[in-house]
């Protein structure tokens, strides 16, 4: 037997409260049939409001799940590599500025070097800071003592010895015509291979130190 709506029950008892026979005259419902219908509209009205809270109790549908699935997919596949290309570029950004770093640090050494009358094959140069900077023909040698030292941002008091998160930078040393080199290395990582910049020393007086940086492998 199909369980009728309320609304349906509602309009029976409208329309059966009232019978009109054929003299036009109208005749009252009995009071049992009444009560019946009366029951049969309560029992609707609060089965039909169970189903609907069962229903949206009911979570979602698979159809609804892979959808959700889909479109997850489709952001990641989306902004995923653009995540990771921007990650890249930020490195590549971070290397190009300690390039320039290098070189302006370089000059400034020669700078006072040159001021302070000291432009020979080894000798040091009072930095304004009062840091004392080992050079090469008046440029940083390729020592802890010299180019990395010659970095403001390389060593602080804050901070230890690089890598650290001030200078995210891996120094290995190197003595003319070896390269000193920075490797890019995250901060809780190892240093990146071809994410670096190499510092090679001046050769001789006049030569200016050679500056390189490599970003294949950032």
């Amino acid at each position: 037997m199909r369980l009728r709506s309320s609304a349906e029950i509602l309009s029976a008892w409208f329309m059966q409260e009232y019978q009109a026979d054929w003299s036009g005259s109208e005749r009252l419902r009995s009071g049992p049939q009444r009560q019946e219908l009366f029951k049969e509209f309560v029992f609707s009205f609060y089965f039909t409001r169970a189903l609907a809270m069962k229903r949206q109790e009911a979570g979602f549908t698979l159809i609804e799940l892979v959808v959700v699935i889909i479109i997850l997919g489709i952001l990641a596949a989306v902004a995923l590599p653009k995540f990771m290309g921007l990650s890249k570029d930020a490195r590549v950004s971070v290397v190009s500025g300690l390039s320039g770093s290098v070189m302006e640090a370089a000059d400034m050494v020669h700078a006072l070097a040159e001021v302070q009358g000291d432009v020979t094959a080894t000798g040091t140069v009072a930095m304004p800071d009062g840091t004392t900077v080992s050079t090469a023909y008046g440029y940083p040698d390729g020592s802890d003592k010299g180019i990395l030292a010659s970095l403001q941002d390389a060593i602080t008091t804050k901070y230890p010895l690089p890598p650290n998160p001030n200078f995210p930078f891996k120094f290995t040393a190197g003595t003319a015509p070896a390269a000193s080199t920075f490797a890019y290395e995250p901060l809780g990582g190892s240093a990146l291979t071809s994410c670096d910049i190499s510092y090679t020393p001046s050769t001789g007086t006049g030569v200016a130190p050679l500056v390189d940086s490599t970003t294949s492998g950032c």
